[in-house]
């Protein structure tokens, strides 16, 4: 017994022995294979830093030929009216928005009687017991058509009559960037002779202009009493000229337009919309404050 007992003691020693052997050995291994992997590491690290560059450089390249390219994305569109446009549009017919507001929020209150009425009168034919009588709603249906009819109108015609006095001042605004060279050599624009010119001005041919000049200068005296600046603005032919002015006295109711393919345009679209011929001379005069007086066909009305 005692010989069987020393030995299990002599077997485990050795055992015990060669895990503690093994566990020697392996850790041996580890810290000869740590420099190794220190060293695999410290170069992976290098690579890097020397790839960062030039992964940046190829990043910047990349988003500065995205920024060339043209956006796919549809941009906003501009507004058809300035907000000077609207401002004005807004003083001159004060109470305009409140009688939308107002026929806009009627109309709608008939649309939505309408709707239920019809519903009743449908429900009605189909035999629902506590549906309102077929008269009734039948007469409703009138009324209420009648009313988001009669509302829907009137909303129609006002934003109707917004679009055509914006539109009419859109083009007084346009108009008033034109320039022109005053007897004195000053290039002003339609703007700045606000409060101190009547503009009319005379657009055609070159014989359509200077008969226009010639009607003007029967009544200059007078013209010149009221601060009437006349602009002829010769089309068509570039070579053709109105005839110089005769003394200084006709000097100081003519001016020269400058820029005369902005002149041409405004004018051009002017006869578009009027639906005028474009061998026609027409004329358009304006106020003191800029907005067109009058506007035709032929000779103005110096008179």
């Amino acid at each position: 017994m005692h010989t069987t007992m020393s030995a299990l003691a002599v077997n485990m020693s050795a055992t015990t022995y060669a895990r503690r052997r093994a566990a020697s050995s392996s850790r041996a291994e580890v810290l000869r294979a740590t420099p190794a992997i220190g060293a695999t590491m410290s170069s992976a690290a290098m690579s890097k830093r020397r790839r960062a560059p030039q992964s940046r450089a190829v990043t910047l390249a990349v988003r500065a030929a995205a920024s060339d390219q043209p956006s796919s994305k549809p941009k906003k569109s501009e507004e058809k009216y300035s907000n000077l446009t609207k401002m004005r549009s807004e003083a001159q017919a004060p109470f305009r928005t409140a009688r939308m507001f107002v026929f806009g929020a009627f109309a709608a209150n008939a649309a939505l009687g309408l709707s239920i009425a019809t519903l009743q009168a449908v429900t009605k034919a189909l035999g629902a017991p506590s549906a309102p009588p077929l008269d009734q709603s039948l007469q409703n249906i009138g009324i209420d058509l009648g009313a988001a009819l009669f509302f829907g109108y009137l909303y129609k015609k006002d934003a109707e009559n917004r679009e055509k006095q914006m539109a009419r001042i859109s083009r007084e605004e346009r108009l008033s960037a034109l320039k022109c060279e005053l007897s004195s050599g000053k290039v002003v624009s339609l703007f700045d002779l606000r409060g101190f010119s009547r503009v009319v001005i005379a657009a055609g041919d070159a014989d359509y202009c200077n008969a226009s000049i010639a009607a003007a200068e029967a009544v200059r005296d007078p013209l010149l009493e009221r601060g009437v600046l006349v602009i002829p603005l010769v089309l068509g032919d570039a070579n053709k000229s109105v005839n110089a002015p005769d003394d200084a006295t006709d000097r100081r109711f003519r001016a020269t337009p400058v820029y005369t393919d902005k002149w041409v345009a405004w004018i051009d679209e002017q006869k578009n919309e009027a639906k005028v011929a474009a061998g026609k001379g027409v004329y358009v005069g304006l106020r003191m404050d800029g907005r067109v007086r009058s506007s035709g066909v032929g000779t103005p009305p110096w008179a």
